[in-house]
Order: structure tokens, then C-alpha cells, then sequence
């Protein structure tokens, strides 16, 4: 009969490469990870993994292995989110929410939703996660590590429910005294932008449309950072408004109407279980919206 240690140790070979590295992982000896994918491939009919000789060279997946991967990570994907929905319906009222979140809204937005959540449930552990971007926020949704996301649209379709927020405009943002006001007067110009942001592709394709060539597209994971470089001079930066310190002396900031608003968003997968304290985070982050607009 399949079982979830037989997934979960296919599931670590395939991703560390080796019996050995699967082993210390899962706390296992390496006849016992050898034992689990043997039980494994007896119960599907098949090889699951070439083992080249010599055993120097990374396992590789079979043909069968790769059709088995894709199934069994969402398995497991939905037995972590199965015990963190008992975990969360035990805690009821008190107990902890474990929320991600983009670089940007985490800066901006989610300190608002904190202090008016801790101020009506202050006995709540909040666990906070950074997601690089949507994608990672997505899997982390699914497989349970989190109860909410924060996080840009658009959202895979049918999988997660979708409480808007509100819309994130992007900006222009350059050095203090600096020409540029908007897309069209980059021409040669080093672009700035956010490597987090899904829609940072609009960027480029607005200027290609408008026949502007930059002189480079350069994209970061901090935010921090492009806003520096830009105050530095050392290039012009279009990401939305939230990623940007709008208050910061030394830069000038020009909306920028030609391109469409990011819309953001506090999300939960459907399927979950979402406990009290989670849906008064939900309902907390939701009230927080018109802050978006100021």
C-alpha cells in the first residue's frame, strides 16, 4: 500500500540527487531511503530512478519517476495542509497565524494590518514569511506553510480565494534634478526595476511599444537597493508606488499613467481550513485597503 514516507523519501531523492544526501535529511539510514524507494517502485510497477553505476553521478528521475514526482509533491503538498488546518482548528481563538508576504507590501502595508490586528488579539503569535514573489507565495499557500499571502495579481484561477486590496500604481523615480518626468524620456537611459514584480515585463514592453531603447534593464530582489541607485543616480527606476520610499529627499517621483496598476491582494487557498485567528488577519488586512489610496 502507498504511503506518505514512501512519497516523501522519492520526493527528497529526486530533489538532493543522491540516497545518501535523502538520508540526512529525513533522519533516515540510507538502506532505509533505499528500502522506501524499492517499496515504492514495487507498488507503481516500475523504476522510479536510474541509478547510475558506480554511484558518483546524481540519481536521475525515469520516465515513470517524473510522471510520479508531479503527483506526489502535491500529495504531500496537501498533507502538510491538512495537519495545518487541524493544527489551526485545535488552537482555535489563540494560538498562531502564519502569514507571507511580498518585499513591498510587507514594507508598507503590513505593519498597518499588524498593529490593528495585535490590538484586538494580542494573546495571536504571528509568523511572518517573505516570499521572493508570487510564485514561491503560491507554493507555500498550497502546501500549508501559510494560512494568508500578501501578495500582487494576477493568481493561478480556481485555486485561491482573492480578497482585493486595492491598486498599486507604478512610478518613475530618479535622482533629485534629474530630466526624465516620464517613459518616453528614457531613451539610452538605465532602467531600474523590481526582479519581484510580475508585471516588471510591462516595463520593457511599454518602451519597446513607444520606440524607446534603453541603454540597460537592470532588475534587483531589494527594493532598497533600486531606490538607492536611483537617488545615486545611477539609473532611472519604474516599480510600483509601494516599493518606493516616497518621503526619501533625494529623489523626485512622476507617476507613470501609460502603464496599468499592479492589483494586490490578501489570498488563502480554497481548500484550506482557515482558523479564527487567520480569518480576523484576513479581515484585518482587508480593512486595512484604503491605506493603499493615500
Amino acid at each position: 500500500m502507498l504511503e506518505v514516507r514512501h512519497l516523501r523519501a522519492f520526493c527528497e531523492v529526486a530533489r538532493l540527487g543522491s540516497f545518501g544526501a535523502a538520508a540526512r535529511e529525513l533522519g533516515y539510514t540510507q538502506s532505509g531511503v533505499s528500502q522506501q524507494i524499492q517499496g515504492l517502485e514495487r507498488i507503481v510497477g516500475t523504476p522510479v530512478l536510474h541509478r547510475p553505476p558506480g554511484g558518483r553521478r546524481p540519481v536521475e528521475l525515469t520516465e515513470a519517476g517524473r510522471l510520479v514526482l508531479g503527483h506526489a509533491e502535491h500529495l504531500l503538498a496537501r498533507v502538510g495542509a491538512a495537519r495545518a488546518d487541524l493544527v489551526a482548528l485545535q488552537a482555535g481563538d489563540q494560538g498562531r497565524v502564519a502569514i507571507a508576504t511580498i518585499q513591498s507590501v510587507g514594507t508598507r502595508l503590513l505593519p498597518a494590518i499588524l498593529r490593528r490586528f495585535r490590538a484586538a488579539h494580542p494573546g495571536v503569535t504571528v509568523e511572518i514569511t517573505e516570499a521572493r514573489n508570487t510564485s514561491v507565495l503560491m507554493e507555500i499557500l498550497e502546501d500549508g506553510s501559510v494560512d494568508v499571502g500578501l501578495t500582487a495579481l494576477p493568481l493561478r484561477a480556481g485555486t485561491f480565494e482573492i480578497h482585493p486590496l486595492g491598486d498599486d500604481p507604478f512610478v518613475l523615480v530618479t535622482a533629485v534634478g534629474r530630466p526624465e518626468r516620464r517613459l518616453g524620456d528614457l531613451d539610452g537611459a538605465r532602467v531600474l526595476g523590481s526582479r519581484g514584480c510580475m508585471l516588471q515585463d510591462l516595463v520593457e514592453q511599454h518602451l519597446a511599444a513607444a520606440g524607446v531603447v534603453a541603454g540597460a534593464c537592470d532588475l534587483f530582489d531589494d527594493n532598497g537597493m533600486v531606490q538607492e541607485l536611483a537617488a545615486a543616480g545611477e539609473g532611472v527606476a519604474v516599480v510600483p508606488r509601494l516599493a518606493v520610499d516616497v518621503e526619501d529627499p533625494r529623489v523626485s517621483v512622476h507617476p507613470v499613467p501609460e502603464l496599468p496598476p499592479r492589483q494586490l491582494a490578501a489570498v488563502v487557498h480554497r481548500q484550506r481550513h482557515l482558523g479564527p485567528a487567520a480569518r480576523r488577519f484576513l479581515d484585518a488586512a482587508v480593512a486595512c485597503a484604503p491605506l493603499l489610496a493615500a
